[in-house]
């Protein structure tokens, strides 16, 4: 009886690793861009910078905050 357990434990640790890697490989493709909260695509670049810097921070996948694109600043706030 605890083998077949130890089995079962396995069998779901198995799918969750193999979920994790899938979701990892879409996520890892599609961050060409981010998104913020009123749909505008900001690019990959200038979304990282203002991560790094500190002006804009992501919630649950989105940019929000203040982001530079061409001298034009453009402010997102709830």
């Amino acid at each position: 009886m605890a083998s077949l357990l130890l089995k079962r434990k396995q069998e779901y640790a198995l799918r969750h690793l193999l979920l994790e890697m899938d979701t990892y490989q879409r996520t890892a493709k599609t961050m060409a861009s981010f998104q913020t909260i009123d749909g505008e695509v900001i690019p990959y670049g200038v979304g990282q910078h203002a991560l790094q810097t500190g002006t804009a921070v992501l919630v649950g996948g989105l940019l929000v905050g203040t982001v530079f694109l061409d001298n034009n600043e453009i402010t997102y706030r709830d």
